[in-house]
């Protein structure tokens, strides 16, 4: 007499197709995280290198030591340390903070919520910023302006206390989303005497 073999029950292959199929979603929807978080970290390299090329040559010539106090002082002028601690309450021209780089839009009414948009002019007020601290160091420690794709928005801040000066850069690919990126933060000492 011949043994009939074991088969697999009906429960068995839809427990098998269920485990299956959980196993084949989660790998799928793991596809657009990695996806996304490849996107934000090619943003953030570039936006890195933005920053290393405006950074750099500011902090090169302000570090010079022949930069006079006077030229110091010009270059960035002193502003409150509140103008630099995220959105001031108002705008006053290329070193207020990142106030100057928004707009503030209409309120709920009773003040408990604020929104800010982006300003269309961020790059030729950053580029002012630049060109306004670097035309104050001493020529052989100048840089030039970096060329920047057209797609990219970015910002620069300078602050000055005394004898430190504050900058801080940030980037995006999106307007709107300026400033909720990183910021890249470098502080430079004058290197002379504030008597001469």
């Amino acid at each position: 007499m011949k043994r009939m073999r074991q088969a697999f029950t009906l429960m068995e292959v839809n427990l098998a197709i269920f485990i299956m199929a959980t196993g084949v979603l989660g790998m799928v929807s793991l596809y657009s995280l990695g996806f996304r978080e490849s996107r934000q970290s090619e943003e953030d390299v570039a936006s890195a290198g933005l920053a290393d090329a405006f950074l750099s040559p500011l902090v090169t010539g302000l570090s010079a030591t022949n930069m006079t106090w006077s030229g110091w002082c010009q270059a960035v002028p002193h502003i409150s340390s509140e103008a630099c601690n995220g959105l001031a309450p108002q705008k006053g021209g290329d070193n207020n903070g990142w106030a100057a780089y928004v707009t503030r839009l209409d309120s709920d009414g009773d003040g408990a919520y604020e929104s800010y948009r982006v300003d269309s002019g961020w790059q030729s007020l950053a580029n002012r910023v630049f060109s306004g601290i670097i035309g104050q160091v001493p020529s052989e420690y100048r840089g030039s302006l970096p060329s920047v794709s057209s797609d990219y928005c970015y910002g620069l801040v300078a602050t000055r206390k005394g004898s430190t000066i504050s900058l801080a850069f940030r980037a995006s690919r999106r307007r709107e989303a300026l400033l909720s990126q990183p910021v890249y933060y470098t502080e430079v000492h004058f290197q002379g005497r504030t008597d001469q």
